[in-house]
């Protein structure tokens, strides 16, 4: 019996901290040589953005995004290139991130200036005789 691996969805939520709160988007997780590609994309200069905006449509499998009229929009590579350049190029960075592994700052639980415990265990010096 084998092993098969199933790649994990990448799911892009954004919060009240920004201006496109509450949209939502799934994206298909990458095989290896699609990241080396975005990867690569990432890396050139702003010319290649539309290679990454590509990669990042065909990755696309939903998204809670509306029209004005409050009908959905299908999650497809020709909606994504009708959307607002600003938007679009916004959820891709986030996507980029996703896929690099970038991830939120790790929350503080290490309360600052409190004196560690070990300063406080009392130590006794060994006399010579059980030092050496």
């Amino acid at each position: 019996m084998g092993f098969q691996h199933k790649p994990k969805n990448i799911v892009l939520k954004f919060d009240d901290s920004t201006e496109y709160a509450g949209f939502e988007c799934t994206l298909r997780g990458l095989r290896l040589g699609e990241y080396l590609d975005v990867i690569r994309v990432d890396e050139v200069d702003n010319s290649a953005v539309g290679g990454m905006l590509e990669k990042f449509a065909e990755s696309l499998i939903a998204w809670n995004l509306e029209d004005e009229q409050g009908q959905p929009i299908p999650a497809t590579q020709a909606a994504v290139y009708e959307q607002d350049k600003t938007f679009m190029l916004t959820v891709a960075e986030e996507w980029a991130n996703a896929i690099h592994g970038v991830s939120a700052p790790l929350e503080q639980t290490s309360p600052d200036g409190e004196p560690s415990v070990a300063a406080s265990i009392p130590m006794a010096t060994l006399s010579e005789s059980l030092a050496s």
